[in-house]
């Protein structure tokens, strides 16, 4: 992707709806199947039962791209389309029945309650977004504006834009971003910088597979008073590759909010994310 100019990289939010019609589509299409098929075979219908659990299936799908775009995967939500398919399109010995149906419904209606309630919500819409800053965001924010007020509204832009495309799970744009912000100002602000780098490292691994490096990208303990989340034991690597990303977010995200007045309103859309980076 190239870039000629600030102008060129627009940020535009994922539209909630479709994330809520996603969410809907889980129980709708897998109950809706069975239900279709207990009334056709209450009708005395010779239709195959496998026909109704295509909603199953798709519901299954649906369930795990929800799963997928959220940064923290809930692995058992993003394998269902596999039993999906195992249970209902593959020849087996075993018959595919009504209740079998109904106890699918049940269980993927339980996985994204779940996920919902574990995960945190879609990144593309999180919590309402509201007029204003929401605790403890607000106060991160306000305890780094000094140090963001030497940034150029390009590369706070570049940091909002990095910030909106990881929440919203696409983390190649995300990398591009964060690789494309090096060549602007960022380095006036070095911990911004490896911020950035911080972003571009692990959105490139997102696509992996599970687990981290063993040498990776993070900020110096002498700038922990800068970041939103402190910083875990260096013999803890796995919880500092987490708490690394979620600082980077965060620091994006309290940059843009500081040097970009005009992506506060999309910046205050995906608070909801922000705010579950920064709980404990």
């Amino acid at each position: 992707m190239q870039m000629s100019g600030e102008n060129t990289l627009q940020l535009t939010p994922k539209a909630g709806h479709t994330i809520l019609l996603l969410e809907l589509a889980v129980p709708v299409c897998s109950f809706g199947g069975a239900l279709l098929a207990l009334f056709f075979s209450g009708m005395g219908s010779t239709v195959d039962i496998r026909y109704f659990a295509a909603g199953s299936v798709a519901a299954s799908f649906a369930l795990a791209y929800l799963a997928w775009i959220r940064p923290h995967k809930d692995i058992v939500a993003l394998t269902t389309p596999i039993y999906a398919i195992l249970f209902f399109v593959v020849p087996s010995d075993f018959s595919v029945n009504i209740i079998l149906e109904l106890l699918y419904a049940v269980s993927l209606t339980i996985l994204l309650v779940r996920m919902k309630l574990r995960f945190g919500a879609a990144p593309a819409t999180g919590v309402a977004g509201g007029k204003s800053l929401q605790e403890p965001l607000k106060t991160y924010c306000e305890s780094v504006r000094e140090q963001a007020v030497g940034l150029s509204p390009g590369t706070a832009h570049y940091a909002a834009v990095g910030f909106a495309r990881f929440a919203e799970g696409d983390y190649r744009e995300a990398a591009q971003v964060a690789a494309d912000a090096a060549m602007t100002d960022g380095g006036t602000w070095p911990l911004l910088a490896t911020a950035f780098a911080i972003v571009r490292e692990q959105a490139l691994l997102m696509d992996g597979p599970a687990g981290h490096p063993e040498q990776f990208i993070e900020f110096p303990a002498t700038d922990a008073g800068f970041l939103a989340k402190p910083l875990p034991p260096d013999n803890n690597r796995h919880a500092c590759f987490e708490v690394s990303l979620d600082n980077a977010l965060l620091l994006l995200y309290a940059a843009a909010w500081n040097g970009s007045v005009r992506d506060q309103p999309y910046l205050l859309a995906g608070q909801g994310f922000a705010l579950k980076l920064i709980a404990p």
